[in-house]
């Protein structure tokens, strides 16, 4: 007789008691690797809950499932779930589980609400958060690659050996003999510098496996009392993967195998987990700028899952609400008028627009688009510490006073329009090339176009009466501190000599012939090294010299997906890579920056923040000039 079919599973609502909030747990029970994944849910309260590990995953294609067995009945759950459950599955014990997709009935909106709000106390409290990055081969390049995380991390906590492998050409010889141990441990034969390239690039190629880009794991790792991280059969602890990766960053001779545009991801995950670890907290805003581009299958998380982790989000702050009843435009609405009642600064306003049209149906232009990935950095953003990355004070020490319209679509402000854009370069966006070779010509081909703009070698005085040529360089890095101003402009001058022979190429108009051009570029980086090296020190960033390291880090924040700008009364600027000829620059009470403003021909129009140089430390601001301005 054959086996009736298994019902559908059918959650059961969670009960409500005075003994604390109510979770589901899920028993996952034994059997071989072949067997279909069988579970037990058992509700239990979170004030007091038995002994469980928390899955963090990456939730993968919601298209795909497979079915598993749940109390008896039929359950389908996605591909990657049942992969990981399958993987962490006992042959002999059950093992208790959290996992979200599973846990909570993600089709009742009011449970997912109320549940979502405790997943910061879910991690915190399980005995283990388990890490699965997903399956991979035996003996293979990624496997072999956690090896070599409890050789870094021993490392990395000896002093001497830190100091040596930093400073001096020892590096890459302990590097080395690391990767070649790990080949001899597990028998494997390898040609010169074969164990050293394979092991290190596999090793950075698990910082960017999807589990990584998810906004939700942030939190999952950040808060958790211990975690193993796990890949397919083979695990190592999470603390000793964090050292391991927070030494690595530090070693210049792996500055070749990495991507650090591709490492984005897990550097920022690396500083939410220590700033956790030290007590040190963000502001929300700061959180959103910081992990803007992780993704979330549900644009309303990118704000949700960091609640958790600011320290202004709570009910004596922000008073961010988790409601999945309210749509992603209400979410981002919300939050962006409690923040501007709440800012002394209008730090919300320099939030970068990655576009003009938003993703989300209904949204204000001063309302940013959480759901949009951006590369630009906002001027008022923070570093991981909490220091402001660029430093204004454009409408001096006034106080802002936001009023909003009753549907909350419309926001008033006091404010003065100070000028008009006359001219805008390129879009500075040599970052989306992926090849050393092609990302060189391209941004200096768009630096020669920005000197034009700007007028930069121009022989006349800027209105402060400084050169041209020191207002541009210190546009590049969106305004110089006082302290690092002599510093940052030897830096300029190192760079700007190396950058003589890409502009000789623009010269003769070479940048027309892109093989050419690239070509020439090659030559031009050989020559480059061979001064640096006869001069006994490296000056230029494209050789990957350190003598201007800090102007081309900095400038390489301040430009990025920015335009360089002229006005009609002669500023020069940086603006938003939205940014067009007839915007407007316009200064609001109690904002640190400029912002650009649209005239639509019935309302203004928010485009993006702006450094315009000679106006970032209130000389324009007259608030006595000042009037109401209405952004939509």
């Amino acid at each position: 007789m054959s086996k009736s079919p298994l019902e559908v599973f059918t959650y059961q609502p969670l009960p409500t008691t005075s003994d604390g909030p109510i979770i589901r747990l899920l028993k996952l029970l034994p059997g071989p690797s072949d067997q279909k994944v069988a579970c037990k849910m058992v509700p239990t309260c979170l004030r007091n809950p038995p002994s469980y590990e928390a899955l963090s995953y990456t939730w993968g294609h919601q298209g795909k499932t497979t079915a598993i067995v749940c109390n008896d009945a039929h359950l389908d759950i996605s591909q990657s779930l049942e992969t990981a459950l399958r993987h962490l599955r006992d042959p002999r014990e059950p093992r208790v589980i959290w996992a979200d997709a599973i846990c909570i009935d993600q089709s009742n909106e009011v449970e997912k609400t109320h549940q979502v709000s405790l997943m910061r106390d879910i991690y915190r409290k399980a005995t283990r958060v388990v890490i699965w990055l997903g399956p991979a081969s035996r003996n293979g390049p990624g496997e072999l690659a956690l090896d070599l995380v409890h050789y870094l991390a021993a490392a990395s906590k000896e002093p001497a050996t830190a100091v040596e492998v930093l400073h001096q050409s020892a590096d890459i010889r302990l590097l080395d003999h690391f990767a070649t141990q790990i080949y001899e441990i597990h028998g494997i034969q390898a040609q010169p510098n074969q164990a050293f390239t394979t092991i290190y690039k596999a090793f950075f190629e698990l910082l960017e496996r999807p589990w990584f880009t998810r906004t939700w794991i942030l939190q999952e790792a950040a808060v958790a009392s211990d975690a193993i991280l796990l890949l397919g059969t083979r695990s190592v602890s999470w603390a000793e993967f964090l050292d391991a990766f927070a030494f690595s960053l530090k070693q210049p001779s792996l500055m070749t195998i990495m991507n650090p545009g591709k490492l984005e991801y897990a550097i920022g995950l690396l500083t939410v987990c220590q700033a956790v670890k030290r007590g040190s907290e963000q502001r929300l805003l700061d959180l959103l700028l910081q992990h803007r581009n992780c993704g979330a299958s549900d644009s309303r998380d990118k704000v949700f899952a960091l609640c958790g982790l600011a320290r202004d989000a709570g009910a004596d702050g922000l008073d961010v609400q988790t409601d999945y009843r309210l749509d992603t435009a209400e979410v981002y609405r919300d939050l962006a008028i409690k923040i501007l009642k709440q800012s002394a600064d209008l730090a919300l306003l320099s939030v970068p627009r990655p576009s003009t049209s938003s993703n989300v149906a209904g949204l204000p232009s001063w309302v940013p688009d959480w759901s949009l990935s951006s590369h630009s950095t906002s001027f008022r953003a923070r570093d991981f510490s909490g220091d402001y990355l660029f430093r204004s004070k454009a409408s001096k020490d006034t106080i802002p006073d936001p009023k909003f319209s009753s549907d909350g679509r419309l926001l008033a402000m006091n404010g003065m329009v100070v000028d008009r854009i006359i001219k805008v370069g390129s879009l500075h966006d040599a970052d989306t090339e992926s090849n050393y070779l092609t990302k060189i010509p391209k941004e200096q081909t768009i630096l020669n176009e920005w000197e034009h703009v700007s007028g930069a070698r121009s022989w006349s005085k800027y209105f402060t009466g400084e050169s041209k040529l020191d207002v541009y360089w210190q546009t590049l890095v969106g305004g110089c501190p006082a302290q690092s101003y002599e510093e940052l402009r030897g830096q300029f001058h190192d760079f700007d000599r190396t950058t003589k022979r890409f502009r000789m190429l623009h010269w003769v108009g070479l940048q027309n012939y892109r093989k050419t051009y690239i070509a020439a570029s090659y030559v031009m980086l050989t020559v480059s090294a061979m001064s640096d090296g006869f001069r006994g020190r490296l000056t230029s960033p494209l050789t990957g010299g350190y003598a201007t390291w800090g102007f081309a880090a900095r400038m390489a924040m301040a430009v990025r997906r920015r335009r360089m700008m002229k006005t009609e009364k002669g500023f020069v600027g940086l603006a938003s890579g939205e940014a067009v000829i007839g915007d407007s620059i316009v200064l609001f009470q109690g904002g640190h920056v400029p912002v650009i403003l649209r005239w639509t021909g019935t309302r203004w129009q928010l485009v993006g923040d702006a450094y315009v140089h000679g106006i970032m430390n209130g000389e324009a601001f007259n608030l006595d000039k000042c009037q109401m301005i209405a952004v939509a």
